[in-house]
């Protein structure tokens, strides 16, 4: 029994970090902690008193059903995606709000381009880069990033992603290191709309807005979406 409880544990343990690293999310972190105590209580109680063969039997029951809900937790937002494009999930997560705010800022549009500029002006007039911003775990909270009007290049990216999903917009989220400078690590979009791919680097019009520099706005790239960049060297698309 504890054998089994064991490899339960290791099993749940290793699958919340996948998924903590894969889709940046705090929450598998705190059930890390959560195991680790569990495992520590079958470690301490050695002996197989009836008392523990029936905590025993508790534990295993919630560990059970901890499996479960994990896998289809896994299921739902890391492996059942159909089109990552207009996912609502992984990292890009948003609620009924961000819909609402979405349809807000499209109301006067009546094509997708109309849609995508009309979301690209309204974020580089009402965001500012976070100087002040160094995350240790760096994950997407759409409330956080609408209510402080703040953000950094991972932040705006999902934000501009998720406004454009909400409005079945197909749009991707770029990581990318800089090919002269590997140390350097930056994020930003790919939208579709009018029959091509274009690459839009939110975080940098915002930041030349604020400096009333050029922007970057809107560059056509081939229709294949997984195009290589001359800039970065692109390390995920999602």
């Amino acid at each position: 029994m504890r054998s089994t409880v064991y490899i339960s544990l290791i099993l749940i343990s290793c699958m919340n970090i996948a998924y903590a690293i894969y889709c940046r999310r705090v929450f598998p972190i705190l059930a890390i902690i959560s195991l680790g105590i569990v495992f520590m209580y079958f470690v301490a109680f050695t002996n197989a008193t009836r008392q523990d063969s029936l905590l025993t039997k508790i534990f295993v029951f919630v560990l059970s059903a901890t499996i479960l809900l994990l896998l289809f937790s896994a299921y739902i937002f890391v492996y059942k995606q159909d089109n990552l494009s207009l996912t609502n999930g992984q990292a890009t997560l948003w609620d009924t709000a961000t819909m609402e705010l979405a349809d807000e800022i499209c109301a006067d549009c009546d094509t997708d381009e109309e849609k995508v500029k009309a979301i690209y002006e309204w974020m580089i007039h009402n965001f500012e880069y976070d100087y002040d911003c160094n995350p240790v775990i760096q994950y997407f909270n759409v409330r956080k990033t609408i209510s402080t009007r703040k953000g950094i290049c991972y932040d705006f990216s999902h934000l501009f992603a998720a406004l454009c999903r909400s409005q079945n917009i197909p749009c991707y989220v770029v990581d990318g290191d800089k090919r002269n400078n590997p140390d350097y690590h930056h994020t930003w979009n790919r939208v579709y709309f009018d029959g091509s791919w274009w690459d839009m680097d939110i975080t940098f019009d915002i930041v030349q807005t604020t400096n009333k520099g050029e922007l970057y706005s809107l560059h056509k790239i081939e229709e294949i979406m997984y195009a290589i960049d001359s800039e970065y060297y692109i390390k995920r698309i999602y």
